[in-house]
């Protein structure tokens, strides 16, 4: 067949990021039509990146959700959809995010979150190697508003970092310090993380993280949490 061009380009000039950005938008074809689904079906639509028991995967940049609170998790899911996170344009992964979460109402927020924090916890790979006493300095910081275990407080809006994949925090310490995430106007707590993570260099966010991985924070606070 002559006269006849394609405009598509080759795979190879495409990240992996874009092909999955890609996917997703094939995936997910008709917004409105999302918004008549029930709010089961759009947890089984997490499952797809977060996993069954919502464990994560690295390969998917999907983060583990079981052990978060479940007002955080409102509050991260409110945040995509009102566009407060994931505006950023090299926050590729908060965009997939965004445009997930886009169709959702309170309502199945509230839902789909009572159903993710009643799954079973999983045990997290260590996946980010650091200095570990460098990383203890650096933890101290952290004390004060995420608690001596890294189990959070949120009355003050801090969040558990135990229990999240050591590459998804780490990322997201230097989304902060890059004022990727946390320059929204409307992204107070964010803006806190920002400023703090401005504070060091990105050996020693990567040093912090390494630290409370290999630390198991989040079995200490299982065990603290049974003595009360």
């Amino acid at each position: 067949v002559t006269g006849v061009q394609t405009c598509a380009l080759p795979i190879s000039r495409l990240s992996y990021s874009h092909l999955f950005l890609l996917f997703f938008v094939l995936f997910n074809t008709n917004v409105f039509a999302e918004s008549e689904r029930s709010s089961d079906e759009k947890v089984i639509t997490c499952i797809a990146c977060h996993g069954e028991k919502f464990q994560g995967s690295q390969i998917l940049n999907a983060p583990s959700l079981a052990d978060l609170s479940e007002l955080y998790l409102q509050r991260q899911i409110q945040n995509f959809r009102d566009g407060i996170r994931g505006n950023h344009p090299q926050d590729i992964f908060g965009q997939q995010m965004k445009m997930s979460s886009i169709v959702l109402s309170d309502q199945d927020i509230e839902l789909i979150t009572a159903y993710i924090v009643n799954q079973s916890k999983t045990q997290l790979e260590q996946t980010i190697d650091g200095d570990l006493e460098k990383g203890e300095f650096v933890f101290q910081h952290c004390m004060s508003c995420h608690g001596e275990f890294a189990e959070g407080d949120m009355d003050i809006g801090a969040p558990k970092l135990s229990g999240l994949n050591d590459w998804y925090l780490l990322r997201q310490l230097l989304n902060f310090k890059n004022e990727i995430r946390g320059s929204h106007p409307e992204d107070l707590f964010g803006k806190q993380m920002m400023e703090m993570a401005q504070m060091f260099n990105e050996e020693m966010l990567q040093d912090v993280v390494a630290y409370i991985s290999e630390e198991d924070f989040s079995s200490q606070d299982d065990k603290e949490a049974d003595k009360n």
